[in-house]
């Protein structure tokens, strides 16, 4: 009964049997070419296996750094960061997107950069200058009573942060890679304090 209930409807509407088929067989070519394009990217990430980026902090510029009596308290920074970022990889591209970098104290992100997204060629280092300009409302006593502290003492310890998501280019394939999070802890001198060490390179955490 079904089958010739099925044979019936072919025969009334030939042209719906005709679609039906090519939309089965584009969605069975679709789901083919996503299995090999899968399967070709997990072989070549295995046989090439690219290695981590690095990345290094070379210079700060903390021209202000400064927390009003007010409640809330506001902290009012300017900061410009220039940092290195490397791709070790003999064989291996690196496309960098949706770039931003993060500036962070206490816990607490205070400013965001976004930066253009770029390409790295094999065993090619790219420079990037991230500057934070502004105001933002510290929240917490604990925050406010550790900046104190860290104005006292001279420094103030920063993070900043970077952010990207990764695709992989091996030959002329390009593949999605992880998203890339670097962390660079930084100990800076407090704006105007006396006799400030000279800034010295800091690697960061990739």
């Amino acid at each position: 009964m079904g089958e010739g209930s099925r044979c019936a409807s072919c025969l009334c509407c030939p042209f719906k049997c005709l679609a039906c088929g090519l939309f089965s067989c584009l969605c069975s070519v679709l789901v083919t070419l996503l299995l090999v394009a899968d399967v070709l990217a997990l072989v070549l990430y295995f046989v090439f296996r690219p290695h981590m980026i690095a990345a290094t902090v070379d210079s700060v510029s903390l021209s202000a750094f400064a927390l009003s009596p007010s409640t809330p308290a506001l902290l009012q920074y300017n900061l410009t960061v220039a940092m290195a970022v490397s791709n070790p990889n003999k064989r291996v591209g690196l496309y960098y997107d949706r770039v931003e970098a993060l500036a962070i104290y206490d816990g607490q992100r205070f400013g965001f950069a976004p930066l253009d997204p770029f390409f790295q060629g094999h065993e090619e280092s790219t420079q990037l200058v991230p500057a934070f300009g502004g105001q933002q409302m510290l929240e917490g006593d604990a925050a406010a009573a550790s900046f104190r502290a860290q104005q006292s003492g001279g420094a103030f310890d920063i993070e900043v942060k970077l952010n990207a998501k990764l695709r992989v280019k091996v030959w002329a394939f390009k593949v999605p890679g992880p998203r890339s999070r670097i962390s660079c802890p930084l100990s800076l001198p407090a704006p105007g304090a006396a006799a400030a060490p000279a800034f010295k390179p800091v690697d960061c955490k990739v």
